[in-house]
């Protein structure tokens, strides 16, 4: 398992040094892990004399867009190279796979940048010469607020928010298995220089809109069990978008809901997509007894090509929704059906 030490945090520390221009970049979809993670280090670097660019391949979730706020590009396919290579060093955030960075993997790959990489995922590829990862950290803003504190630099009150942001949301809001003494230890601080707890939740789950609400309840009534209801599967498709009224980007956090379900150990969610693909999200729980099977459903996911932590996962698959389930849940059967 990978894990951070003063070695790896100042060989950081002198990556941000020699450059002066980077880019940002984090996966596709990005949760509040990735977009506090790109605000964190980008509120981190200015002070170290740096300029960087924030880079996101389509507008910002409205969820994300009350709080993680900041001077963002959005991708523009038709300038790719003049806009990307004008930097002088590229940091990758919140994964090391190229399939999650489809809309510069290309670029990426060819590019002869200085490359840093910021991860505490265990699915990786080999695409940086600078590595920050700790598959220990519960999340990714953990592993920058702990460069922070190793380099003494000071955390502003907006800093301190982002990371919070990627901290909360990555651990459930404290109640995910990977909550520890860490998260609670940086929590403490990060409170201490300026962010609230409470107007961060409140702004990102008591303001959802009508649409979501009733995607989720689109979702719901897919929901279909297997396996003596240890595995939950739901489905969103095309039509149930329309129905909603919903775009993708509200789709976070429904993969959890069947979690609430006593019997239910693995949860799946597929959700069609507008390019003939259907992009399938993996979830277990922590067994609480030694009856009952841990599933690690990254490995899971890493079948498909896809990958991420053993509690959330997931991966992408040409085909609809329908043609995908048979593949994925005969899979989960087979694991469930090991114990």
């Amino acid at each position: 398992m990978a894990t951070n030490n003063l070695s790896s945090f100042e060989q950081a520390t002198a990556f941000i040094k020699a450059c002066h221009k980077p880019l940002l970049i984090t996966h596709t979809k990005p949760d509040g892990d990735a977009l506090g993670s790109m605000l964190a280090i980008a509120d981190m670097i200015k002070a170290q004399g740096c300029a960087p660019t924030c880079l996101l391949y389509e507008p910002l979730p409205e969820r994300y867009a009350r709080i993680c706020g900041g001077d963002y590009i959005i991708l523009d396919a038709t300038s790719l190279t003049s806009q990307l290579d004008e930097h002088d060093a590229v940091i990758v955030l919140d994964t090391c796979a190229y399939g999650q960075l489809s809309p510069v993997a290309d670029w990426l790959r060819e590019s002869s940048l200085p490359k840093l990489a910021v991860d505490h995922h265990v699915t990786r590829d080999s695409l940086a010469d600078v590595y920050l990862v700790d598959e220990s950290a519960a999340a990714n803003c953990l592993i920058l607020y702990e460069w922070a504190q190793s380099q003494g630099w000071k955390i502003s009150t907006q800093t301190a928010r982002a990371m919070l942001v990627g901290i909360s949301t990555d651990t459930g809001w404290f109640h995910h298995s990977n909550t520890d003494s860490r998260v609670f230890s940086a929590v403490a601080t990060l409170i201490s220089c300026g962010a609230d707890c409470h107007e961060l939740y409140a702004q990102l789950y008591e303001q959802d809109t009508l649409a979501r609400v009733r995607l989720v309840g689109e979702a719901l009534s897919s929901l279909k069990m297997h396996g003596d209801n240890r595995l939950a599967v739901m489905t969103l498709s095309a039509d149930a978008f329309a129905r909603a009224g919903a775009s993708l980007a509200d789709t976070e956090g429904i993969i959890n809901e069947p979690l609430s379900i006593q019997s239910v150990i693995v949860s799946l969610l597929l959700v069609e997509q507008t390019d003939g693909q259907t992009r399938v999200s993996f979830r277990s729980k922590q067994p609480l007894d030694e009856k009952t099977i841990d599933v690690d459903v990254a490995a899971l996911a890493g079948k498909f090509g896809g990958g991420g932590h053993r509690r959330a996962a997931g991966a992408r698959f040409q085909g609809k929704p329908a043609e995908v389930a048979i593949l994925v849940v005969a899979e989960a059967m087979q694991i469930l059906t090991q114990k």
